[in-house]
Order: structure tokens, then C-alpha cells, then sequence
């Protein structure tokens, strides 16, 4: 017997879709896995940081919220607000970039830092340089 015959006669077909199915779900897992992989690597990288950085970022953010004294109702008066933002400013310096101050604000915990940058650049308290540079105008 050969050819198809001795195929069937043995459970050839059983056997070979049994085969293809082995290694088409082999290769699924390991597609699955390369695609995770640098996942594994960031915390294995970070591993040090893992449990410490939650630790960290809590009590320094509390810290820094404490020493700015921010109100439980940010003002909507522009200027109540520029005085807030006063000190963030100092800390950069002049000229700054105005994404270092959202950046800034975000960490010191401001509610919505983009409104009011926006805001604060339409009352001319930031005045534009060029360049994402920008100059503080408020006494």
C-alpha cells in the first residue's frame, strides 16, 4: 500500500493536522511573546525603582503642594492666578520655555495648568519670545 492509501489507513491526516496545529499555536506564543518582550526589559531595567518610586513620588508631591500653599478653589481672577504662579516662574527663570511651566505646574499639583497658561497668555502676563520662549510681564 502506498500514497494516499497508506495515509488514511495509518491516521496519516490525524497526525498531520495535529502537527500543523502544534506549530502554528507554537509560533502564536512566541510572536506574543517577542511583541511583550520589551516590557519585561523596562522592569527589569527598573527593577530597583519598582517599589521605591511609589514611596517617593507621594511624599515629595506632598511636600511640594505644602510649600506652595495652593487654595482648595483655584482663583479665577487672572491675577490672583499669576500671583500662584509667580513662584514656578522664579524657579525657571528668565526666559522660559512654556513647556517647562506646564510641566512644572502638572508636578505641583495646579488644576488645569493649560487653561490657565492659556489664559495667562491672553492677558499678557506671558509674553512670547519665539521659539516656545516666553517672558513673565506681572509685577
Amino acid at each position: 500500500m502506498y500514497g494516499f492509501e497508506a495515509i488514511t489507513a495509518h491516521n496519516g491526516w490525524s497526525m498531520a493536522i495535529a502537527g500543523a496545529s502544534i506549530v502554528f499555536s507554537g509560533l502564536v506564543i512566541l510572536s506574543l511573546a517577542i511583541s511583550q518582550l520589551h516590557k519585561l526589559l523596562t522592569i527589569w531595567e527598573n527593577r530597583g525603582n519598582l517599589f521605591n518610586r511609589n514611596k517617593r513620588t507621594s511624599v515629595n508631591s506632598t511636600q511640594e503642594v505644602l510649600d506652595l500653599n495652593l487654595p482648595e478653589r483655584f482663583p479665577s481672577d487672572i491675577n490672583e492666578a499669576a500671583r500662584l504662579y509667580h513662584p514656578l516662574v522664579e524657579k525657571l527663570g528668565q526666559p522660559f520655555q512654556l513647556v517647562r511651566l506646564y510641566e512644572e505646574s502638572r508636578e505641583k499639583g495646579f488644576p488645569h495648568p493649560h487653561l490657565t497658561i492659556s489664559l495667562l497668555r491672553q492677558a499678557k502676563v506671558l509674553v512670547p519670545e519665539g521659539d516656545g520662549v516666553f517672558f513673565w510681564n506681572h509685577p
